[in-house]
């Protein structure tokens, strides 16, 4: 969720995924010739950088270039605005910092899921969310492109782990898919950016086991009835 990259290439998450294919920045440059890729992730990673110092306000083409050693043009050759490099940046490095697990169960793979969204909303990336999110109620720009981006892009991820564990005999297949997979990153939002509570193992099994599982599985609904 989440954004800023670690220096090393990532995606060591320590289980097995797949990331959320999304849309593709175009890669040629005129003439045919390729883009230079690196260039492009020194870019976002300024972009993130200013992002966690100065928030989305303080945050300009000249100081991304400045930051990156860029030239602006260059910037403005890959994205047109201010507004869509920060969305690529966000939704690249949560693809990148958040794959979508496969270990062959809905529990555990709720569990990798919620470890690497915690993960990559902590320390700036959390400072950075928390700066988009105030912003979003008076920018509607911002809000509907995060919406199509990193939004989706968790949407998308999170309905391809709902399905298999409907595929497997997990899931209820009528259970909410939008509340079974909100509420483990809603939980640890809250301990991240307001109570400062610690989202350890033991936080997230519980949330797994005790909220998670029987919603999926509808055994709580059945015993109330």
């Amino acid at each position: 969720m989440v954004f800023l990259p670690p220096p090393a290439a990532l995606g060591s998450q320590g289980h097995k995924g797949d990331a959320v294919v999304r849309p593709a920045v175009d890669t040629t440059r005129p003439g045919g010739r390729p883009r230079d890729e690196s260039r492009d992730q020194a870019i976002r990673r300024a972009a993130l950088q200013l992002l966690a110092e100065v928030g989305y306000d303080g945050v300009t083409m000249d100081r991304v270039a400045a930051r990156a050693k860029a030239g602006k043009a260059t910037i403005y050759r890959r994205w047109p605005s201010k507004l869509a490099l920060v969305v690529d940046a966000i939704t690249m490095s949560a693809e990148q910092s958040m794959p979508v697990p496969d270990t062959g169960s809905f529990r555990t793979d709720m569990l990798a899921f919620l470890s690497s969204f915690r993960d990559a909303i902590g320390d700036d990336r959390g400072r950075i969310l928390a700066e988009l999110v105030s912003e979003m109620p008076r920018n509607s720009e911002l809000r509907d492109a995060l919406r199509n981006g990193l939004l989706a892009q968790r949407k998308a991820a999170s309905d391809v782990i709902a399905q298999r564990g409907i595929s497997r005999g997990e899931i209820n297949a009528e259970t909410d898919r939008a509340v079974l997979m909100e509420l483990g990153p809603a939980l640890v939002l809250q301990r991240i950016l307001l109570s400062g509570e610690p989202v350890d193992v033991g936080f997230m099994e519980r949330i797994v086991n005790d909220l998670i599982v029987p919603y999926a599985t509808g055994r709580r609904r059945e015993e109330s009835t």
